[in-house]
């Protein structure tokens, strides 16, 4: 029996096995193909999400900068009867923009920034001629939404952030209402503004007691 029959018997004998071996291990390949495809899929999607995530963080200094002009500049229309701010559209068109892409924490606090203002502005723009009273409780919702511009920036600059309290604390609104007074303002005239201390006093507890 020549070779050439010994391969046809082994062949004919034993072609469902051999086809079925072949099948597996085309299956296999089949199997590993699609899966260095979807792990190259995943790697560009997550690739593509991080751009996005850093170009949208590269948007937010320059559009939290101009909030806190809006911000300083609703202080002095309190404060020194200054004119009444025009709304900050840039900035807030960006901060819309960049919650789709930047990490979820961070969203969050945009989110609450944005609703914030539409609060602040409205309340602003629907006073003419406040009080003094109601003057105090402006310049409150002026320091909040300071406040609430100050905790993102460190993240939007990609600078180190310090372990802090989830929510907001008496100092970030202290702090806030000194960003929107200005320094000089506060220095100058700190005995004016102990009203809304008492406010932010009332509303917020201190660090220590928060975390």
């Amino acid at each position: 029996m020549t070779f050439a029959c010994v391969v046809y018997n082994f062949l004919n004998t034993w072609q469902t096995l051999i086809g079925s071996i072949l099948a597996v291990i085309a299956a296999i390949v089949t199997i590993w193909e699609m899966r260095r495809q979807s792990r190259g899929d995943e790697t560009r999607h997550e690739n593509d999400l991080a751009r996005k995530k850093m170009a949208a963080r590269s948007q937010m200094p320059d559009a939290l900068s101009e909030m806190t002009v809006y911000v300083r500049a609703s202080a002095a229309h309190l404060v020194v009867g200054a004119g009444k701010p025009q709304p900050p559209i840039a900035a807030l068109n960006t901060l819309k923009a960049v919650i789709e892409h930047i990490d979820t924490k961070e969203a969050g606090k945009t989110f609450e920034l944005v609703s914030w203002y539409q609060v602040q502005h409205a309340r602003l723009a629907g006073s003419d001629h406040p009080h003094d009273v109601e003057v105090n409780d402006l310049l409150f919702d002026a320091a909040l939404l300071q406040a609430q511009i100050n905790r993102l920036f460190d993240y939007a600059r990609n600078t180190k952030e310090e372990p802090r309290p989830e929510g907001l604390t008496r100092e970030d609104l202290l702090g806030g209402l000194k960003n929107a007074l200005t320094l000089q303002v506060w220095a100058a005239r700190h005995g004016e503004f102990g009203p809304v201390e008492v406010i932010i006093n009332r509303r917020y507890k201190p660090a220590a007691l928060t975390e």
